[in-house]
């Protein structure tokens, strides 16, 4: 590794790297993921309702997970898989 791209990684050029980070999808009708673990999806974002596939899907979303729907108009919704990964069950939490 140059030194310039170990440079580029130390917290004296942080606001450089924040400053050009490139942003995530815009949200749409498919779920956007940010982190997935090993046991699931862990935080995502879009438009879907909660009771509608693919939210309602075994196998996917995490015991805990956490679900922010994207409002056209209003302000977003934040929803909590207080179900298990088998057997997704949302709640806001408002």
């Amino acid at each position: 590794m140059s030194r310039k791209e170990n440079m580029s990684r130390s917290r004296f050029t942080q606001a450089y790297d924040l400053h050009n980070m490139v942003p995530g999808p815009a949200s749409n009708a498919v779920p956007q993921v940010i982190y997935k673990s090993e046991s699931g999806v862990m935080l995502a974002y879009g438009l879907t309702a909660v009771n509608a596939a693919p939210l309602t899907t075994a196998g996917i979303w995490a015991a805990g997970c956490l679900y922010i729907k994207s409002l056209v108009a209003g302000s977003s919704i934040l929803y909590l898989n207080t179900g298990t990964m088998a057997s997704p069950s949302w709640t806001d939490q408002k």
